[in-house]
């Protein structure tokens, strides 16, 4: 329950994000795109309910523990730990925003995007603040996490409200012209932090693939890989195809590519609410192993087990299988074949994965 939450979570936060940057954008530099107040709405009443569900784990599991009522445990939570602060917090952000929302004076305003924008912001720094890095690292954690966050919600979010609930194809030559550069942008925002918060809480990266954490670090990594290939073939492909056919219709492509960053956005929520490996041998101490590492690995396995790679010929072939399927997805775009484009994406991170696995003594 917990990881469809987090995942519901971010969902509505790109889609928040997604709406409101384009709102800001004149309408001659983009398609016609109709995202209902209602969605917003919906999307603003969620982000508290979904951001609950972590803290009422919480006090659930101090309340078995200390045998104490639920709801004094709760209290404490919300008084004393700074991922309940910081959901009372996103409690009046959200409330706020969906009471604006409400009002037809304000959804009608030139103003509304601004505002909702900078709300939405603050939600998102509110969530940094509850994050596994701030509470190691303190401000330069929730700064961190906050840029990564943010840098994601804004690239996804205007993909995803872009594909999803743009009426037309008017206007796509102008929207790619400014969004390419943005995503560029946002695309080396979050790498970057990425990096610096992987420091944080994954310093043994290979090393922490024996647990659920690292294997979902990993797998979303591995999915960030196709994502990257439609952002470059729907970036910078996309204006050769349309000087050799006029008629190309960029959505379905641009849709493609918007569920494959709803998967690592899904990703990213199952691992805010996993333990990260600090260190692998100490998180074992409380956590299993990750039941598909210890279906693949077929060594002798031990708390203190030292990961390293090697490229034996199955995962050679496998890592050369994942980079023939990379060359075919740019191969299908330029034969505008979308179904076997997204397969070979999906196989990208398939074959990868098994490569990296198979690589592992």
């Amino acid at each position: 329950m917990i990881y469809v939450s987090e995942a519901l979570l971010y969902i509505c936060f790109a889609l928040l994000t997604g709406t409101f940057i384009i709102r800001t954008v004149p309408e001659r530099l983009r398609p016609d795109i109709r995202v209902g107040n209602g969605v917003l709405l919906v999307c603003a009443l969620a982000v508290p309910v979904l951001s609950f569900v972590p803290i009422h784990n919480t006090a659930v599991i101090f309340a078995r523990d200390f045998d104490m009522p639920y709801f004094t445990i709760l209290r404490q939570v919300l008084s004393d730990i700074d991922a309940g602060k910081a959901w009372l917090w996103t409690l009046i952000g959200s409330l706020g925003l969906a009471a604006l929302l409400a009002l037809k004076s304000f959804r009608d305003d030139k103003h509304m995007p601004k505002v909702g924008l900078f709300i939405t912001f603050l939600l998102i720094v509110w969530l940094g603040y509850a994050s596994h890095s701030a509470s190691l690292y303190g401000m330069k954690g929730v700064i961190v996490h906050s840029a990564h966050f943010l840098a994601v919600a804004v690239w996804i979010g205007i993909l995803f409200v872009a594909s999803w609930f743009s009426r037309n194809g008017e206007n796509w030559p102008a929207f790619v012209r400014w969004f390419s550069p943005v995503a560029i942008v946002c695309v080396l925002i979050s790498i970057s932090a990425g990096l610096i918060l992987m420091s944080f809480t994954t310093p043994q990266y290979v090393q922490s693939w024996i647990l659920p954490y690292g294997q979902m670090l990993l797998i979303k990594h591995l999915l960030l890989l196709p994502l990257l290939l439609f952002a470059y073939t729907n970036g910078f492909g996309y204006r050769l195809k349309l000087l050799r056919n006029e008629s190309f219709n960029p959505r379905p492509w641009i849709r493609a590519e918007s569920l494959f960053a709803l998967l690592v956005l899904i990703a990213t929520g199952i691992l805010g609410q996993q333990t990260p490996p600090h260190d692998v041998s100490e998180t074992l101490q409380s956590v299993s192993p990750s039941p598909v590492f210890t279906a693949i690995y077929k060594g002798s396995f031990s708390p203190d087990i030292k990961l390293a790679l090697h490229l034996p010929p199955e995962s050679l072939l496998l890592l050369a299988a994942a980079i023939v399927m990379a060359a075919g997805l740019i191969s299908m775009y330029r034969g505008n074949r979308l179904k076997l484009a997204f397969a070979m994406g999906v196989l990208v991170t398939l074959f990868g994965y098994f490569g990296l696995m198979f690589a592992i003594a």
